[in-house]
């Protein structure tokens, strides 16, 4: 019974991603989407009076004291925001900074309720954040740290990586405990109670804001007018090929950012089981050529992953 269940709600998630994707024109499409056009509505409702009650001071943010760095992005999915990540932190790491990586977890193993029921009962202070790396070593892994930073972590040595819902409480931890004076945001666009004194937004520059409907009819997290937040526009999975229309809407909103493209290529295969500065651990790609393979993947949009596979002959 449990297996029919799961089987049927995969079956209805898949639906509403076509749905919400605009894949399916039927009738049965029609009545479901304008359901979820009544829910996104709603939504945008919710996000446009919080971000009233930001602007006008009747919700706060809480200063730090220290540079804060914001990557985020304006829809679910993914646009590249733990490269991007990476990138800033080494950058800011090799110019003498102490670097924090803020991540909300996504998908990370929480301690169960009973553990944090017993830190509450027993404890004056609140539950610190999880430290995936104390910028030293590694301290958690995947499971519990989750996949983006736990691999922040191994790929950042000099790098504190850290795990909390509540980013205002982490960042204060990183700087009290661990002396840091740079606070990097993963995914912390809509992250309001830690206001960031640069904001990366990144855009996909292959489907940048889906049909242009609000969660959870479309992929938008925010209205596309709050590109106006953005010190710098980063389009990533760039082809190089210039998009004056996408530039022209992002300007309409955005007059001041920089524009950045970025481009996503593979560089090499690695080996499994093999050290990663193994001599023999990098595979050359055209390796792929002509060859059958199982391709799997734990990111949130695999079509660029896929077509690069393609792209490369297997």
């Amino acid at each position: 019974m449990l297996h029919w269940l799961k089987k049927k709600f995969r079956t209805f998630e898949l639906y509403t991603v076509d749905i919400v994707l605009d894949r399916r024109a039927d009738a049965g499409a029609s009545v479901y989407g304008a359901f979820l056009q009544a829910l996104s509505w709603l939504f945008n409702g919710i996000v446009q009076t919080r971000l009233w009650l930001y602007r006008h001071r009747i919700f706060h943010d809480h200063p730090l004291g220290c540079l804060v760095v914001v990557v985020g992005n304006l829809t679910v999915g993914g646009t590249g925001k733990t490269p991007v990540v990476e990138k800033f932190a080494r950058a800011l790491r090799d110019r003498g900074r102490k670097v924090a990586i803020l991540s909300r977890g996504y998908k990370s193993k929480a301690p169960p309720f009973w553990k944090k029921w017993w830190f509450k009962l027993t404890h004056t202070a609140e539950e610190p954040p999880r430290v995936v790396s104390d910028g030293a070593q590694v301290l958690l892994d995947s499971e519990t740290a989750g996949d983006e930073p736990f691999m922040l972590a191994k790929n950042l040595p000099g790098v504190v990586v850290l795990v909390d819902k509540n980013r205002v409480k982490a960042g204060a931890y990183a700087i009290k405990k661990f002396g840091c004076d740079t606070l990097i945001l993963d995914d912390g666009f809509q992250y309001l109670p830690l206001k960031g004194r640069l904001n990366l937004l990144l855009v996909d520059k292959t489907n940048p804001f889906g049909n242009g409907h609000m969660l959870p009819r479309g992929v938008l997290r925010e209205p596309i007018k709050h590109l106006n937040r953005a010190s710098y526009i980063f389009l990533t999975k760039s082809n190089g090929e210039r998009d004056n229309e996408l530039e022209a809407l992002i300007r309409e909103h955005n007059p001041k950012a920089d524009i950045i493209e970025c481009a996503h290529r593979p560089q090499y295969l690695q080996r499994f089981g093999v050290a990663v500065d193994a001599p023999e651990a990098r595979v050359p790609l055209v390796w792929l050529k002509g060859r059958r393979v199982f391709a799997f993947s734990g990111i949130a949009t695999p079509e660029s992953f896929e077509k690069f596979l393609r792209d490369l002959g297997a």
